[in-house]
């Protein structure tokens, strides 16, 4: 199980929400040829909240080597070239996570999540295995908190990346943990962050040992 994450700038004027603006058509001829690949099993699309400019393309594949499959596709680099009609530049990031829940839907569709709170932790790429258990254990304590604790909490997908990243301000490359955290709204989370229940269990997700965090929010559309 293997979920692809890719953010990309979208060119000024863009609509991703009208199916039948130009950049709905290409979505749409963008997802008809991701379902007809072996091993896709579900696609979600959005804009971040903080900034609209950024969208942003999850997709749950069997296995990492599915999508492997697909990129070694004679029809792949037409599939990119179309993909990037509406890109402003290049695509920022693409990666992929192994997330638990698989698929993740609980977390990021929008039928069962309104807004998703993308949240990526970076810790040094030499972490040792008992330092990632312990992180790991500790993500699906606070997600159980939340779930009993935070009105608005919708559901919860988390786990490590397969790529080293990058980070801004953190010198060479970094091991990483995806979470995908599922509200109501944005308020709802922001008001979470207010109660006494988010300061007495924060340090689960805030550890000596991490490099940076980054947090923002998407509305995803599931296709």
């Amino acid at each position: 199980m293997a979920t692809e994450i890719a953010t990309m700038p979208l060119r000024p004027c863009i609509d991703t929400d009208d199916p039948n603006s130009a950049a709905g058509k290409v979505l749409n001829d963008i997802f008809s040829t991701l379902r007809a690949q072996e091993g896709y099993q579900r696609a979600y699309h959005g804009r971040q909240i903080e900034n609209p400019s950024i969208f942003q393309l999850i997709v749950a594949w069997h296995s990492l080597d599915s999508h492997k499959t697909f990129q070694s596709q004679p029809y792949y680099e037409a599939f990119c070239k179309h993909l990037l009609s509406i890109v402003d530049g290049d695509i920022q990031s693409m990666y992929h996570a192994h997330l638990s829940p698989h698929p993740p839907s609980a977390a990021i569709s929008g039928m069962e999540a309104p807004v998703t709170e993308m949240m990526t932790h970076h810790f040094s790429t030499d972490i040792s295995e008992s330092e990632q258990s312990s992180f790991g254990s500790n993500m699906k304590t606070f997600a159980q908190i939340l779930e009993e604790k935070a009105e608005g909490f919708m559901g919860f997908a988390g786990g490590w990346v397969v790529e080293e990243l990058e980070h801004e301000g953190v010198e060479g490359k970094t091991k990483s943990w995806q979470s995908c955290l599922g509200w109501q709204s944005v308020e709802s989370h922001l008001s979470f962050r207010n109660t006494k229940d988010f300061e007495d269990n924060v340090h689960l997700i805030r550890p000596e040992f991490k490099k940076a965090i980054t947090v923002h929010h998407t509305r995803f559309t599931e296709v």
